[in-house]
């Protein structure tokens, strides 16, 4: 009797080796690409989140500047240069210019506004005036112009992605100040922080100070739509909702929708100031 051949390596049932089939490979393909398309709004809502909190770790960061300069200088606010009429620290509908620069100025080049809290080391990087969503949406560049280099050209204006609400007379008088030899609105006083100083403010709590530049729809967009972050004069930020939002057709009639195109409607844009402090109700205009 013969003995029984010796079977070679790999040529029985159990040392035979199974590949994935054409249709199996195209489920997994199928069940990743499910999950992928799961995952993916919801890491951008993660990024969007965390540059958001970014963005209100920057304001916090200015109100601490803000804070330091105020003490140091009597409550009064910086000192302005004669600059160009859409900018002027004082009337313009957005504060947002942080160096003027020598085409924008009669006098000399310097920081202005909120810049002032960078030259007097108030605040210990230029990055804390720029949200990072808007630099996200924009392209990736600090700042937003190719005539806004950094560190400052002298030649041009810098500006940051914030604004500043301006400094005209508030028409409710619980926030405003008051001139008790007059009567009436001739009562309020036409500048009050420019004339009384930041510390005649009444509850600072509620009155706000920057916020993510909404002076056009555009510019609103590219923040954390359907919001802004809002520094409040007394320190604290808040992440502030539209509250006419409407996310089925990504309408909003207070930031992005409402009829506000260029220079010249500063009296709008006190009203977006006032709703957003609770003292106007939308929509825009009803207030004033």
């Amino acid at each position: 009797m013969l003995p029984k051949r010796p079977e070679r390596a790999g040529s029985g049932r159990r040392g035979r080796k199974r590949g994935f089939t054409l249709v199996e490979l195209l489920v997994v393909v199928a069940i990743i690409a499910l999950l992928v398309a799961i995952l993916i709004p919801t890491l951008a809502r993660a990024r969007e989140l965390t540059r958001r909190t970014l963005c209100g770790t920057s304001l916090h960061a200015l109100g601490k500047g803000w804070e330091m300069y105020f003490t140091n200088s009597n409550g009064r606010l910086p000192q302005f240069f004669n600059v160009l009429p859409q900018v002027a620290d004082i009337t313009s509908m957005f504060n947002f210019m942080i160096y003027c620069g020598r085409e924008h100025t009669t006098g000399m080049p310097d920081y202005i506004n909120a810049g002032m809290l960078y030259k007097m080391e108030y605040v210990g990087s230029e990055n804390v005036f720029v949200c990072p969503t808007v630099e996200a949406n924009w392209g990736g560049s600090w700042y937003l112009d190719v005539e806004n280099p950094w560190p400052v050209d002298k030649r041009y204006g810098t500006y940051m992605t914030y604004g500043r609400r301006r400094m005209l007379n508030y028409d409710d008088p619980s926030i405003t100040d008051y001139d008790p030899r007059r009567s009436g609105e001739e009562a309020i006083l036409p500048y009050m922080l420019w004339h009384t100083g930041v510390d005649k403010i009444k509850n600072t709590s509620s009155f706000s100070w920057m916020a993510d530049r909404f002076n056009t729809g555009s510019w609103a967009m590219l923040s954390h739509v359907p919001g802004i972050e809002v520094l409040y004069m007394d320190g604290h930020v808040v992440y502030w909702t539209d509250p006419t939002w409407n996310e089925k057709n990504q309408t909003g009639e207070v930031l992005y929708d409402n009829g506000i195109a260029g220079w010249g409607f500063n009296w709008l844009h006190d009203d977006i100031w006032m709703i957003i402090d609770g003292y106007h109700s939308p929509p825009v205009g009803q207030g004033l």
